[in-house]
């Protein structure tokens, strides 16, 4: 418990558990998965699951939508396209923010990496309750947006 915290609310001590549990989750899951070895960090995976589901976009709005600095989603791009995994498009509406895309091989590699991902979530999810589940999906969702707007309302 924060020293500042001095009459703590059950909700505020739960989430304050979520939160301490959800790093070791991470650490957890990183351990067991098996994505080919590459070394690969979730900012990495992220970036690639990111366009894959928001489709081609320049640096700076992948930056904004996931709440991280420019140059950060720079590095992860550039080292993507050494790999072949995205390409830089000209941007008709931006002479120096290209666009990012996935190559053909980094779509696969997406697939590749989300058939391992279930894979994974089908070898521990029994004996869980879906309602369980919903439920944590929702909380997650929630305090995503919360954290969000509270950056936002930083700048």
């Amino acid at each position: 418990m924060a020293d500042n915290v001095l009459d703590p609310t059950p909700e505020g001590e739960a989430l304050y558990e979520l939160l301490v549990q959800l790093p070791q989750l991470t650490n957890r899951l990183r351990a067991l998965r098996s994505d080919g070895d590459r070394g690969w960090g979730e900012g990495m995976r992220g970036f690639l699951r990111g366009l894959r589901i928001d489709g081609p976009r320049t640096v700076p709005r992948i930056a904004r939508t996931r709440h991280v600095a420019r140059q950060r989603i720079q590095k992860l791009a550039d080292h993507a396209a050494e790999l072949g995994l995205v390409e830089f498009r000209d941007n008709p509406d931006h002479r120096r923010s290209r666009i990012v895309a996935l190559t053909r091989e980094g779509r696969g590699t997406v697939r590749d990496l989300d058939r391992a991902m279930r894979a994974m979530a089908e070898r521990f999810a029994p004996g869980l309750d879906v309602r369980d589940l919903d439920v944590a999906l929702r909380v997650v969702f929630e305090l995503t947006e919360r954290l969000g707007e509270a950056k936002d309302r930083q700048h």
